[in-house]
């Protein structure tokens, strides 16, 4: 599909925003009237959370006159899919009907006192269950199983053999005491467990079911998507623990065995106390072991009984900013995310400077909208507002709005659900943003993302670094875990300041793709550059298709430190496949957090490039939103997304986050007619451009919080 200027300046109000309106649905035709007038594209709603959710037959006939009455007018809908979050529970019906469906952790007890044997000992275990009792030998090797030395009474009377030992117990309790379900901002409330079928199954009975009944005939239609919001393991405290929590399901035993050939005890003790033989490996087949269950049990559940019934699956996670979080709240984010159709982010911030942050917060924006680019839905979807703003007793201004818009388009994100109070503004003020947000939905749906580069998401790796803890989010300050996540962090967002557009893939996508003409080609995209950042490990399939890629041409580039360790276990050939990768001319390797400048790495595929007039431009205040890094001044305000269209056109969408005039210009490989594309005003105009022997350089000029784009045939 080429560019339609008609379609820009007057596009579709499907691509506007998605109010969420939790109790406002039932309002029925006066809603519906009110929001099409203001120009959104639709709601975000549910039945309402009357004291008898999900069984209030009256709230059924109403939700139902309710949705029918924005569907009618050509408006579309999402659904929400619990009373409060975490979503699964059905407001607490899920598990009051069936209490075996309550989440599980194991609280995993390490006795501090060294046993020195032979002698015999005495031990009460905390938790409620006693699942496994191991004596850990301090000199190493594999631990003694004691579990049958308990009583009755689960006290454990042991004759401790000679050598030095530590006592190790691992025992099944609910999880509500300090996790997420007793600290919701919604109400305490016993949560599902994600590794259980049934418990999603009997999720979409009382809820998924029931708005089936009353709104079939309008799914693929009006009815877009299933919005599930931040389900996760629950197996951490939010506030201080006293032990450390791993996930637990009755059934992970008998299927770990079966699947990796060893008790998950082994893998629970490599987890927790970094003891045993093969620990990176072993602490490897647990997180994916727990990843691949929550995938398949929960956002898998619900994605087949999506297809099923001809809508969508969507939803965003919990603590989506923290690599490490990603293990604990579900073993594999990776692999969750490919479970849903349009996944999504929670975004709370609206303020650009917070909005741009970097310490401690990965751009989960691109991250998210990789899963969209790459497997072919290319639908991702924000719930966005000003949450921590709000917090602070603060009111934001509608260019702070617009400039979220603007970041979340730059990123990726191309649906917006919101929790704002647009009440504040002036009516015309918010018919503004949804027209201008329709605009900028209707351009970045054309073509696709010029992803040329992958950045490699250090699953492996931080499943080896990452100890769970008991401080409050179960937070590991290890020096091994802050390397994996602030490497992964700092190169994600050198990556966006450098106006480089780029997709996250696994191991398993590289696996996958194949090699074509000096690229790694996998579907519609295709990478001439892979970057490794905190990637110390890897599977050894994962080394030999590395091996093939830099004799292939495509360029391997490693951050901070090289892939020393080998998932699947000790293995000479792993070294020297590395040392075979390190002497290619396509590999190259830099210890530091900040990618070197483009003099040292010339072959990070940038067609557009975007460069100040003046240091003006990009310094300001004492520290400066702009960096010089070998001689190469870059425009870290500057956020760029560029797509190739089906004429080989291409789009170059411009944002400004930062709170001074920006004055520069922008390089692109096309020579053909530059047109210029306003979303706040809709105005399409020429643009003349400067051209040169491999290029042609369009003048920038973006005010703050402003973004333009720029479409240029080829």
């Amino acid at each position: 599909m080429s560019f339609d200027k008609q379609c820009f300046s007057q596009p579709d109000s499907s691509y506007g925003i998605y109010q969420i309106i939790h109790s406002g649905v039932v309002n029925g035709d006066a809603a519906a009237r009110s929001y099409q007038e203001r120009g959104y594209a639709g709601v975000v709603g549910n039945l309402p959370y009357t004291r008898t959710f999900p069984k209030d037959k009256a709230a059924w006939e109403a939700t139902k006159k309710g949705f029918q009455a924005f569907l009618s007018r050509g408006m579309h809908v999402w659904i929400y899919d619990e009373n409060g979050y975490p979503s699964g529970t059905a407001g607490g019906a899920v598990i009051e009907a069936d209490p075996s469906l309550e989440a599980e952790g194991l609280y995993c007890y390490e006795y501090w006192r060294t046993l020195t044997g032979p002698c015999e000992f005495r031990a009460d275990v905390p938790g409620d269950t006693l699942y496994c009792a191991l004596l850990l030998p301090l000199e190493g090797g594999e631990p003694i199983d004691v579990t049958s030395c308990q009583n009755a009474a689960q006290t454990l009377y042991l004759d401790i053999p000679e050598g030095s030992f530590h006592l190790f117990t691992m025992s099944i309790r609910h999880l509500f005491d300090g996790t997420h379900a007793a600290e919701s901002y919604s109400e305490p409330r016993k949560y599902i467990s994600l590794n259980d079928r049934k418990a999603t199954e009997t999720f979409l009975q009382m809820t998924h079911e029931h708005y089936a009944a009353i709104l079939g005939d309008a799914f693929g239609n009006g009815i877009r998507a299933f919005f599930t919001d931040e389900p996760s393991l629950i197996s951490w405290n939010i506030r201080q623990g006293v032990y450390p929590i791993v996930p637990w399901h009755r059934t992970f035993p008998e299927a770990f065995q079966k699947k990796y050939g060893y008790p998950i005890s082994l893998a629970v003790m490599a987890v927790v106390t970094k003891r045993g033989p093969d620990v990176p490996r072993r602490r490897c087949d647990f997180w994916e072991f727990v990843g691949e269950g929550v995938a398949a049990n929960y956002f898998g559940v619900i994605q087949e009984w999506c297809h099923a019934h001809g809508t969508k699956s969507s939803g965003h996670m919990l603590e989506e900013e923290r690599l490490s979080a990603h293990v604990i709240n579900y073993g594999s984010l990776y692999k969750c995310l490919k479970r849903m159709d349009w996944p999504g982010i929670d975004q709370l911030d609206s303020e650009p400077q917070k909005l741009m942050e970097r310490e401690n917060k990965l751009p989960i924006a691109r991250l998210i909208a990789s899963f969209a680019d790459i497997n072919g839905e290319h639908e991702a979807f924000t719930e966005f507002s000003a949450h921590t703003s709000y917090m602070e007793n603060k009111q934001i201004g509608i260019d702070w709005v617009r400039a979220s818009v603007n970041w979340h388009f730059a990123m990726g994100i191309n649906n917006f659900t919101s929790y704002y109070d647009l009440s504040v503004y002036s009516r015309e003020e918010e018919k503004a943003l949804n027209l201008y947000t329709a605009r900028l939905g209707y351009l970045l749906r054309l073509g696709s993302r010029d992803s040329h580069v992958a950045l490699l998401y250090p699953e492996a790796a931080i499943w080896t670094a990452y100890t769970p803890q008991i401080g409050e989010r179960a937070m590991d300050h290890s020096p091994e875990t802050v390397q994996v996540d602030s490497s992964f962090r700092s190169i994600s967002w050198d990556l966006l300041e450098r106006q480089i557009d780029y997709d996250y893939v696994d191991e398993a996508l590289i696996l996958e793709a194949s090699i074509c003409q000096g690229s790694l080609c996998y579907r519609d995209r295709c990478y001439s550059t892979v970057i490794l950042a905190g990637a110390r490990v890897l599977s050894l399939a994962t080394m030999q298709k590395l091996v093939q890629m830099t004799g292939e041409g495509i360029f391997v580039l490693c951050m901070t430190c090289l892939p020393s360790i080998c998932r699947d276990g000790e293995n000479d050939a792993f070294g020297q496949l590395l040392h075979t990768c390190q002497e290619s001319p396509f590999f190259a390797y830099f210890e530091g957090y900040t990618l070197p400048g483009q003099t040292k790495i010339p072959w990070l595929y940038r067609p557009c490039q975007v460069t100040p007039d003046s240091l003006d431009c990009v310094l300001t205040g004492a520290e400066g939103s702009g960096k010089v890094i070998d001689g190469e001044v870059l425009s870290t305000q500057i956020l760029s997304h560029s797509r190739i269209l089906e004429d080989n056109s291409r789009i170059v969408f411009l944002t400004n986050m930062g709170s001074r005039i920006y004055k520069g210009k922008l390089q692109v490989p096309e020579k053909g007619l530059a047109l210029l594309a306003n979303p706040g005003t809709g105005e399409v105009t020429s643009i003349e451009g400067c051209l040169h022997a491999q290029f042609q350089t369009l003048p920038v000029l973006l005010r703050p919080y402003e973004a333009l784009a720029y479409i240029i045939q080829n």
